[in-house]
């Protein structure tokens, strides 16, 4: 399956992973507008740190990222809470050789979420549904993730999930990133 053909959905207990649209401004909003959430936003090389005040300038970026999936450079999905109906943020996974040694494809992992959804038992039951279907529908052999020191619900992943401190292990000079291999 090409996920820039047909975009995969997932699906987890309690929230429903579906291909970004247009119309999620509106409902992530609260999630790109809480300054707490944008703590733990990946802007790195994206010239951006994707917090937003004005729905407009969220417009734009909800624009460029559906122009990116047309241009098969990443994936970027809303992440629904099935319970509330809400949006709660985003997901994103870019299939890049960008700073892979071995000439293998990794994945860059970034996951946005409003704040009060920064739990484990959230990020667990995202990573879970992602380990189970990244590798194969991306062709990736490893996933590559920032993990800010002071994130401590995302520092659990790195210990849950086997990531190791990606410095050692490919191209990267940037702080606080973390690799997973299949």
């Amino acid at each position: 399956m090409d996920v820039f053909t047909v975009c995969p959905e997932y699906e987890t207990d309690h929230f429903k992973l579906r291909k970004l649209e247009a119309g999620d401004v509106e409902g992530l909003f609260p999630c790109y507008s809480d300054p707490e959430a944008a703590r733990y936003f990946n802007g790195d090389c994206c010239g951006d740190n994707f917090y937003y005040t004005d729905k407009e300038k969220l417009r734009e970026c909800v624009e460029y990222w559906l122009s990116r999936y047309e241009a098969r450079d990443f994936v970027r999905w809303s992440i629904l809470d099935k319970e509330t109906g809400l949006l709660i943020g985003t997901l994103e996974v870019c299939p890049s050789l960008k700073y892979a040694v071995d000439g293998r494809k990794m994945g860059i992992l970034r996951i946005d979420l409003k704040s009060e959804y920064e739990r484990w038992l959230v990020l667990k039951e995202l990573m879970d549904v992602l380990i189970w279907h990244i590798y194969e529908d991306f062709e990736v052999a490893s996933i590559i993730m920032k993990i800010q020191k002071d994130a401590g619900e995302r520092q659990k992943l790195i210990k849950e999930y086997q990531f190791v401190d990606a410095k050692e292990e490919c191209n990267i000079s940037l702080e606080d990133y973390y690799i997973r291999y299949c």
